[in-house]
């Protein structure tokens, strides 16, 4: 009953209060540092049954190597720390009891990783999240869920993180995030981003990184911060690697493979996977628009679509680490992506005269064929200069995306009867966007003592976009060039930045001042009406993270950031984007870049409990706005600079473990969202308080059988000037683990009340319009993994590229 009132007592109450207490409570500390002295940062700790060597509890040493594991029953036990880099240490047995409950360890230094690790077999698995220094990171591989599922799926779970009807993603109620993969950036627009993560299979990634505020060292782009993405890279010697194969249906087929192979010997370690996908999948749209003469409606246009879509695709990553001595390792990297989708539906439009007497429908029957291919390359070099830690990076990037699109659409037009009131019409449409990107970036750190160090960078991007769209109309006679369809844009971007930061350890206090240079260089050429725009700026961003530990159980932190998000490459194209005969989209080459400033206050309570208050302040804010011509009866929609946003809220992640086989993992987020600027001739300032709610229910059953239960619920919100109606899904999923636990089958079903769509609406000025968007989303997946090869734990490196500015900005049409 005191486990249920615990629950209870959470959920309600949005914070962790269910810890049971139990008659006797031991605890083990201590510091560890390697042979000169220096901490071990974020080693992991796991605390052994001295008798039979199973996991008791585990944990991880903060940034200064100190560590305090507690809740431990009477026994003997001994400690194993394990950190990247160092060879594993065991300390002798020790033992907890009435006499002496808390014990601490002494000399716990970590000598530097050999070449020959004997094998070890690792128990405890990481805990779904994480919450570190500076990020919180989500582990994927951990989730049963997770299986069969895309990328975009998983993001939806992940605490903080929205993902609305469009597949744009948010974090804590703030769009223009950077989203990176293994550190380096998509380059891709919201659309491209969603259908690249819709086409990425989950059981390709390892973990998400998040931070809400990053330090000087990465781009100052993005005002709600960084999501990272960690594909699966194999840290093991010898020759192996993991399969898996997937099959999904929800009213239409979907099914998904992968293959990870990993080579490690002496001084090289060679890595590659593949991975591909085909998806079926149904959505539908209503759109209802009402046209006003004063008070009186005049027309009400009734838009229904209806959309198969088919999506397939392909992945190859390849990579190799040569280390050319102790001190230094050479790295290179390709990955491509190639695929295809295509769109077949009708959108249906009901003209009313007034709101009940049907004058006439329209129908545009859409038929979509798309292609698209990309290839990004990384040579990358790390030099480590002394033993005091002096240390110099060095990467060079080249990226090229290709996207491809035949677009038909046929127009018909009949009179209530059902008779045509004039000949159809049929619109062609070939749009092709190449992008290349080159970049280059160095580091360097540089340690004063064991407790401060400087970092400085330098980097240089240059960015040339070319978008070509050609269309034609056809209405009884011979197909002849629509002008305000055909356009070629050619835009070129020049990026250069410096960064220094400066991070000290006084005590228990830590803090890092940065700054950071940027310079943007750019230039637009729209060729078909030989007009071009020019721009040059520079901009200085500065950072400050302070963090204290107030006693064993209680650390707060402060962070302030300054930040800047350029226009998406295609929101500066002005082509003219055709939806139907009375709705167009269009890009706006006046864009402004928007400046934002985001601050952070942090309690982290027994490394299990954390609540963040956080305020940010966005000027010249980039967002869709609808206009509408009530003469024509259409409506516009294209991004402009709207006035600023303003949004504070406070944050509540908790760690549970209800019982001993059941933990429940929560984030609870209450944030305030004010949108203020001049709108359709009046002052526009929308204001909403939205509750979000994630958790993820993770039950150890007998058997190597395990489940979990997960789900969120998100209340009204504003996204940009619409406002959305709440929306929430539960999903649940079984897994059974045999043959040495090196092979899985998972069960899971998405979202089974099918409750997740969205519902919104826009009334204001002279709009007044009501949207519903329902997709496939209650989606069953069976998926088999297994995992070969040999089980010595051996380090992998990872390491972010020089890409990391023009994240998010790359625009190549969408599904």
């Amino acid at each position: 009953m005191k486990t249920i009132l615990y629950t209870l007592t959470f959920l309600l109450a949005g914070i962790g209060l269910g810890f049971a207490q139990k008659p006797f409570q031991g605890s083990v500390s201590g510091k560890i540092t390697d042979v000169s002295g220096k901490a071990v940062e974020f080693a992991t700790i796991m605390v052994l049954k001295a008798k039979d060597s199973t996991l008791a509890k585990g944990g991880v040493a903060d940034a200064n190597g100190t560590f305090e594991i507690e809740g431990l029953a009477e026994g003997r036990y001994l400690v194993t720390l394990t950190q990247v880099g160092f060879a594993k240490k065991t300390t002798p047995p020790f033992v907890l009891n009435a006499e002496s409950p808390s014990v601490k360890l002494a000399a716990l230094v970590m000598e530097p990783a050999s070449q020959d690790l004997k094998e070890v077999r690792v128990a405890a698995a990481k805990p779904f999240i994480e919450q570190q220094i500076d990020k919180t990171v989500v582990n994927v591989e951990n989730s049963i869920v997770a299986a069969g599922n895309t990328a975009l799926e998983v993001l939806e779970r992940a605490p903080g993180v929205t993902v609305d009807r469009d597949g744009n993603i948010s974090l804590k109620g703030k769009a223009q995030v950077r989203v990176m993969i293994d550190g380096k950036p998509t380059y891709l627009s919201n659309e491209d981003l969603a259908n690249l993560l819709r086409n990425t299979q989950a059981n390709q990634l390892e973990k998400i990184e998040i931070m809400t505020n990053p330090s000087s060292k990465y781009d100052a782009a993005g005002n709600a911060g960084i999501i990272n993405i960690r594909t699966k890279k194999n840290q093991n010697a010898g020759l192996n690697g993991s399969a898996s194969l997937g099959f999904g249906y929800g009213l239409n087929p979907k099914a998904n493979g992968s293959l990870n192979l990993n080579y490690r010997q002496n001084k090289w370690n060679v890595f590659g996977n593949y991975s591909g996908g085909a998806r079926k999948n149904w959505r539908d749209q209503s759109i209802v628009r009402k046209f006003r003469s004063g008070d009186e409606v005049t027309a009400l246009y009734d838009q229904f679509a209806d959309n198969t879509t088919r999506n397939h695709n392909n992945n190859v990553k390849l990579g190799a680490d040569y280390f050319a001595s102790k001190k230094t390792t050479i790295g290179v990297l390709m990955n491509v992506n190639a695929g295809g989708w295509g769109i077949i539906g009708d959108n249906v439009t009901k003209i009313y005269k007034g709101t009940s007497v049907l004058e006439k429908t329209t129908t545009t029957g859409q038929n979509f064929d798309n292609t698209w291919k990309s290839l990004t390359t990384n040579l990358n070099l790390k030099h480590t200069i002394d033993s005091t830690g002096k240390e110099f990076t060095a990467d060079i990037d080249y990226a090229r995306y290709d996207n491809r699109s035949d677009q038909r659409y046929k127009i018909t037009t009949v009179n209530p009867a059902g008779v045509d009131l004039e000949i159809p019409r049929f619109d062609v449409g070939n749009t092709k966007g190449i992008v290349d990107i080159y970049s280059a970036k160095v580091d360097y750190t540089h340690p004063f003592s064991k407790n401060s160090k400087m970092e400085a960078g330098l980097k240089t991007a240059f960015v040339t976009t070319d978008n070509n769209m050609k269309f034609t109309i056809q209405q009884g006679e011979a197909p002849r060039v629509d002008p305000g369809r055909t356009n070629q844009f050619i835009y070129r971007e020049n990026i250069n930045a410096a960064y220094l930061n400066y991070s000290t350890q006084i005590k228990k206090t830590s803090i890092q001042l940065g700054l950071r240079g940027e310079q943007t260089v750019m230039k637009g050429n729209q060729v078909t009406s030989d007009t071009s725009f020019r721009r040059n700026y520079l901009n200085l961003f500065p950072s400050v993270f302070v963090r204290q530990e107030l006693n064993k159980k209680n650390t707060v932190g402060f962070s302030y950031s300054y930040r800047i998000d350029r226009p998406d490459y295609e929101d500066l194209n002005p082509f003219l984007y055709f939806l139907d005969l009375y709705t167009y989209q269009q890009g706006n080459p006046y864009l402004r870049p928007q400046f934002s400033h985001v601050a952070e206050v942090t309690h982290t309570f027994m490394g299990a409990v954390t609540t963040t208050l956080n305020y940010g302040r966005s000027n010249g804010i980039i967002t869709e706005v609808l206009r509408q011509d009530d003469a024509a009866r259409t409506t516009f929609i294209n991004k402009e600079n709207f006035g600023f946003r303003e949004n504070y809220g406070v944050a509540i992640s908790a760690n549970i473990p209800i019982t001993k086989k059941w933990m429940s993992i929560n984030y609870l987020n209450v944030n305030r969202n004010r949108f203020v600027g001049l709108l359709n001739g009046g002052e526009f300032d929308g204001r909403i308080v939205t509750t979000t709610f994630n958790t993820q229910n993770q039950f150890t059953l007998p058997k190597n059988w395990s489940a979990e239960i997960s789900g969120f619920y998100m209340s009204g919100f504003l996204e940009g000037t619409i406002k959305g109606e709440p929306m929430w899904q539960v999903s649940v999923g079984v897994q059974k683990q045999f043959w040495d636990k090196k092979a899985s089958l998972k069960l899971n079903v998405r979202d089974i009340f099918w409750s997740q769509q969205f519902r919104g609406s826009f009334v204001f000025g002279n709009v007044d319009m009501q949207i519903r968007n329902k997709w496939e989303n209650r989606v069953a997946n069976l998926t088999f993994s297994y995992r070969f090869g040999n089980s010595k734990i051996q380090a992998s490196r990872r390491r972010s590229t020089g890409l990391e500015s023009e994240a998010g900005r790359v625009n190549q049409g969408s599904n």
